[in-house]
């Protein structure tokens, strides 16, 4: 909600699904897909943005500290499982979270 566009309502979409070994790292994932309408960026920056203290954008332009996807990053990578966005700058972004299906 934080780089939504003005002037246009924030939508966020949020899905789930189940991954099979063949699309993924040899096992299964449960994928939580969390998409949104807002601003996005652009894919070369898609690593940086799970870095800690690492920003796309100046402090004037959106408050934060640059750890939220961090964050989200470690208690992922916690579970056994990685993170992925995907980004379209103007269009919005989606991320995956993959937690991989306990036998």
């Amino acid at each position: 909600i934080k780089y939504s566009k003005q002037e246009v309502p924030p939508v966020i979409k949020i899905s789930s699904s189940l991954i099979e070994p063949e699309t993924t790292k040899g096992m299964k994932y449960w994928r939580i897909a969390v998409a949104d309408n807002g601003i996005g960026f652009d894919q070369q920056y898609s690593d940086k943005i799970f870095e800690l203290f690492q920003r796309l954008h100046g402090k004037a332009e959106y408050a934060g500290t640059g750890i939220g996807l961090a964050i989200c990053k470690k208690i992922t990578e916690n579970h056994k499982g990685y993170i992925e966005v995907e980004s379209i700058q103007g269009k919005g972004s989606i991320f995956s979270i993959f937690i991989p299906v306990k036998n």
